[in-house]
């Protein structure tokens, strides 16, 4: 049978079949011989948007959406749909109007609701996320998906009590469902009802044995109750159950940090967690076609790292290539006067297949097994635990906290290694331990500590190690919060000469604890409710300077936040601070 002699309509009937059996190629073909008898036929553009959104083409997909959306405004579907693909593209203001007019045309239509509210979850508007929840629970009071996701909201407000509301709302109305309950633990380990938060764990894996997630929340709760092998064995069942699941990855690698005696091990997990992260973000299949969008400043710092590692003869997998395309990308972004000050820059799924050999690398750079010293030896340090344990509150500058070599091996590990991946509003990137950011140095450090201070650390284990580093002309850093520990230090390792305002660029420690009944969202997500608390309680403030090799140790329940920063332009320039927590808080 010759398809070209069959009418329109026999021709839009045979696509249709084809694609209904996946014969993607000859629905096309279909599809677009008639598509260029009838341009503005919304039905062909429609289904083209379809089939192109089932190849893995989206930014082909939105495009045929557009159009169907164009010839027939009130169809919510193709609004919907067109939302979709606009998000997938990165046209994050786009996709929100087009989900807004979808729901505008059908307002009890639970789906759009939920599409649209979890995309104002995802660019953190929770407030407009909550509302969306808010207005489509109106209509549909019992539904599951719609009280989860305005629970998780409510988390992330720091409302968790509100949150555990919703979640009971929902297990009412299916008792054994594992994402209910996986939501239900999570908000109980929240609220620091530990044993609770196990119970309801069990109960999601009693009702499904192969649900990852909720092996994931069990670990969860082992963890913090202090049975770190009955956690390990949580996290790897996950692991077996969903090997690419990378909340259990980075769990366990948090788990296992503060075993300062298998130091292989440690390093090994965290390894293994960041190169399933880096594989989810930056490697997934649909990626090849859709293409993403990367934070100016993310690509600009590592277009930064990539000439470094060049110029440093680091032979990392795909640098030449992503260097090239990344450096375009960020023109790009320059000439656009669109992009300027934008959230991201589109990479097509061009460009972005030539840059994901570097950026899916877990390249992390070998640090000696042990040193001689990792801090100063030369410091008073029975002197300086005295000192930490007199002051009221307990706040401690320590000067030339390092030894030269280890100052020297920490800065190289901070510009070779490829673990910065945590994007923050304020323009800074994070690492963290848990995703490739240790070695046996900073492991050393953290073991020295509690040699050297040990009425100060007691007993107290390793729980979390991170690091920034920040854009130079960044002028703010981390929002006013507390740490959910016990003591904190945290210590600068960037040369003292690249900061521009040599009374500032470091940190503010206040002298007054967060409220022992907090939970860890208020310690984090609410600046003006902190604001507001110090100010009623007449708090004082300690403002330590940045100067390279200083560090501060705090008791970790005092709120602080860093300083106004301004820093050299260049690589090696960027301020970096790293951060150790020790013990847990306890209520």
């Amino acid at each position: 049978m010759n398809a070209a002699t069959l009418a329109p309509a026999e021709q839009m009937r045979l696509a249709v079949h084809y694609h209904s059996q996946g014969l993607l190629e000859q629905a096309r073909a279909l599809y677009e011989g008639v598509l260029r008898q009838f341009p503005n036929e919304f039905a062909v553009l429609y289904h083209l948007g379809l089939l192109e959104s089932q190849a893995g083409d989206t930014e082909k997909a939105a495009l045929h959406f557009g159009r169907a959306a164009q010839v027939n405004p009130g169809n919510a579907d193709a609004q919907n749909n067109l939302a979709y693909t606009l998000q997938q593209i990165g046209r994050h203001a786009d996709a929100l109007a087009a989900y807004r007019q979808a729901l505008d045309l059908q307002p009890n239509d639970a789906d759009i609701a939920i599409n649209l509210g979890l995309l104002y979850k995802k660019l953190r508007q929770l407030p407009e996320a909550l509302a969306c929840f808010d207005e489509a629970l109106a209509a549909h009071p019992q539904h599951t998906a719609l009280l989860c996701n305005r629970g998780n909201v409510l988390q992330m407000m720091g409302r968790t009590e509100d949150a555990l509301e919703n979640y009971n709302q929902a297990l009412a109305n299916e008792p054994t469902n594992p994402v209910v309950l996986s939501n239900l633990s999570n908000a109980l380990i929240d609220l620091a009802r530990y044993e609770e938060a196990l119970v309801q764990a069990q109960r999601a894996i009693d009702a499904h044995p192969k649900h990852a997630q909720a092996w994931t929340e069990k670990g969860n709760a082992f963890k913090l109750l202090d049975r770190t092998p009955d956690a390990i064995a949580s996290f790897e069942q996950a692991l077996a159950l969903e090997p690419g699941l990378v909340s259990a990855h980075t769990n366990l690698a948090a788990t296992v940090l503060s075993d300062s005696v298998n130091i292989p091990r440690v390093i090994d997990t965290g390894r293994k967690s960041l190169a399933v992260y880096l594989q989810s973000n930056f490697g997934a299949p649909a990626l090849r076609k859709s293409g993403l969008t990367m934070s100016v400043f993310r690509l600009r710092h590592d277009v930064q790292q990539a000439t470094w590692l060049r110029e440093h003869g680091h032979a990392v997998p795909g640098v030449a290539d992503f260097l090239k395309t990344g450096a375009d990308a960020l023109q790009r972004a320059s000439d656009d006067e669109r992009l300027v000050g934008a959230a991201g820059v589109r990479l097509s799924a061009t460009e972005l297949g030539r840059m994901q050999a570097f950026l899916c690398a877990p390249w992390v750079l070998e640090m000696p097994a042990d040193m001689p010293h990792v801090l100063n030896p030369d410091n008073d340090w029975p002197a300086l635990e005295a000192a930490y344990l007199a002051g009221t509150p307990e706040i401690l500058t320590i000067d030339n906290f390092l030894s030269l070599p280890a100052l020297k091996a920490l800065q190289e590990f901070a510009h070779a290694s490829r673990v910065w991946h945590g994007e923050y509003a304020n323009n800074y990137l994070g690492a963290f331990a848990n995703r490739g950011f240790s070695s046996p140095v900073h492991l050393q450090l953290a073991r020295e500590l509690r040699q050297r201070m040990p009425r100060v650390f007691k007993d107290y284990l390793l729980t979390q190690l991170w690091g920034f580093k920040y854009e130079p002309a960044v002028t703010r850093g981390i929002n006013v919060h507390a740490d959910f520990a016990k003591v904190n230090l945290n210590f600068w390792i960037a040369p003292g000469e690249n900061n521009l305002d040599p009374e500032s660029g470091g940190l503010k420690v206040y002298d007054v604890p967060a409220p022992a009944d907090w939970t860890f969202m208020q310690y984090n997500a609410d600046s003006a409710l902190i604001h507001d608390y110090l100010k009623r309680h007449n708090a004082g403030c300690v403002t330590v300077p940045h100067r390279c090799n200083r560090a501060v140790l705090f008791n970790s329940a005092l709120f602080h936040e860093t300083d106004t920063i301004r820093f050299r332009e260049g690589y090696e320039s960027r301020r970096v601070n790293m951060t150790y927590l020790f013990g847990q808080q306890l209520r």
